[in-house]
């Protein structure tokens, strides 16, 4: 059993490849997007040293292929020799050699000129095959095979055996290995990369129910890995994929489109995509705004519900059988052919994923309750909490304001455990030198880890219970003072 293991801690694996990533050299740009993605995990990880033991041997079975497989891909990039460990090699006529039916964007530019290299200093990087089912099929080197082709063409007899590297695979796992990394690899157009979502997770699907492919984690998830991008980018991308009309589709791929505005044209009727797409082909700038305005309107108006009354629904219009059925009724509660239509025609994807979810949910639920229970447990009783008293220092001027209830709280940096219940004496200090004057007040409420609060720092509401020494007489003509 061939296992890709994608654990709750899955982005630990993702960290490593991104790091290894971002070790290699490689175009700036796509350089710095990986490294972004590291930063990525690593903020949404704050525990990556604490559980990395934790998730050693997941990482491992990862390491089996995806990290490998997208080192591959990085290769050819970077123009170095491309990892083949656990590779045949074998003498082929690159006639027998057939090339991907479709392999994201790479373009065959530059033969001649690759050829005429091989004449001179030969062909230094074999090209990587997969024999699916006894065919050989290119999974590194369409360009290398075509420079091949076009020396035997020219009459060089010595092309017409080539040494090629192999491995035997099934259809799923070829196309798997084509495609990891392209990401990375390629900078693709965002049709492109719709598509290039489309076949890898259609290809892990394949792979889990022909090759035994252990997934672990979400599907969106491991795709995003796989291909460099967001989990929220592959769900957009999901959702047009799903939902938007060939019409939709054919605009993203000329570039009249947006990825965002293929997006919400996806949530509108086919009508309304046709529409879209009708003034996209015709030159017109829509933008994703608009159409974004047009869904939420769209949606406000579905808040209305036309009451009707109580009724019973019928089997038959949830089953499977409906429209072929000849004894189906507006009434019927039971039935023993009875086949549920939504239940039957879930893909494979949208029942992996209701799985996932329904994991996801009992772990979240197991642990918040495992949570609560340690927090029950360590929660003092009120008999043993201790209250504290605190003595602070304060200028003449707070003093005034404090007793008169002016100033009913104090800003204070928390270094010395401040807690709702303690109470402070608080010193009027002069030219560095106490008056004599002090004031005793309760903690009545505290306020700390707030937006605008510097950190460390928090607020004490505070409530006189006594104080000594005179009060200003303005003060005590306003009867300010209240104690």
């Amino acid at each position: 059993m061939r296992l890709l293991a994608l654990p709750q801690d899955w982005r630990y694996g993702v960290l490593e490849l991104g790091q290894q990533i971002c070790r290699e050299e490689m175009p700036e740009k796509r350089r710095l997007r990986a490294l972004e993605n590291v930063r990525n995990v690593q903020r949404s990880n704050g525990t990556v040293q604490e559980k990395t033991k934790d998730c050693e041997s997941e990482v491992e079975n990862m390491a089996k292929f995806g990290i490998n497989d997208i080192l591959n891909a990085k290769t050819k990039a970077a123009g170095q020799q491309a990892q083949t460990d656990g590779y045949k090699e074998i003498y082929l006529s690159p006639y027998e050699v057939k090339a991907a039916q479709e392999n994201t964007h790479q373009k065959l530019e530059n033969i001649e000129e690759l050829a005429d290299s091989f004449l001179h200093v030969g062909q230094e990087q074999p090209t990587v095959l997969a024999r699916v089912n006894g065919e050989y099929r290119i999974i590194d080197g369409h360009r290398r095979n075509a420079a091949n082709i076009l020396n035997l063409e020219r009459g060089h007899k010595e092309y017409e055996k080539v040494l090629y590297r192999f491995m035997d695979m099934s259809e799923a796992m070829y196309e798997l290995r084509l495609l990891a990394g392209n990401g990375y690899t390629q900078e693709l157009t965002a049709y492109e990369k719709t598509r290039l979502v489309e076949r890898t997770k259609a290809a892990l699907i394949r792979a889990k129910e022909e090759d035994g492919l252990e997934i672990q984690g979400k599907m969106r998830d491991l795709v995003a890995a796989m291909i460099n991008e967001s989990s929220t980018n592959v769900a957009r991308m999901d959702a047009i994929n799903n939902n938007a009309t060939p019409e939709i589709k054919e605009q993203l791929k000329e570039g009249n489109l947006g990825i965002t505005a293929a997006y919400e044209a996806a949530k509108l009727d086919e009508d309304e995509q046709k529409e879209i797409a009708e003034k996209a082909a015709a030159g017109e700038n829509v933008r994703a705004k608009e159409i974004a305005e047009k869904v939420a309107e769209k949606k406000a108006g579905d808040d209305y519900e036309t009451p009707h009354p109580e009724s019973i629904t019928s089997l038959c219009y949830s089953c499977q059988k409906y429209k072929d059925c000849n004894v189906k009724t507006g009434t019927c509660q039971k039935c023993d052919q009875y086949i549920n239509k939504a239940e039957a025609e879930k893909t494979d994807e949208q029942r992996y994923s209701e799985e996932q979810d329904a994991i996801d949910r009992q772990t979240k639920k197991k642990l918040q309750e495992r949570a609560d229970a340690e927090k029950m447990e360590h929660l003092p009783s009120e008999g043993n909490i201790e209250h504290k008293q605190h003595e602070l220092k304060i200028v003449v001027s707070d003093y005034e304001d404090v007793i008169s209830g002016k100033k009913s709280f104090e800003l204070r940096k928390n270094d010395r455990g401040y807690k709702q219940g303690d109470s402070l004496k608080m010193l009027e200090f002069k030219d560095g030198k106490h008056t004599g004057r002090t004031i005793d007040a309760d903690i009545i409420y505290m306020l700390e880890d707030y937006t605008g609060l510097t950190e460390g720092y928090c607020i004490l509401g505070i409530r006189v219970t006594d104080y000594t020494g005179k009060v200003s007489e303005t003060d005590t003509e306003s009867g300010a003072v209240n104690i």
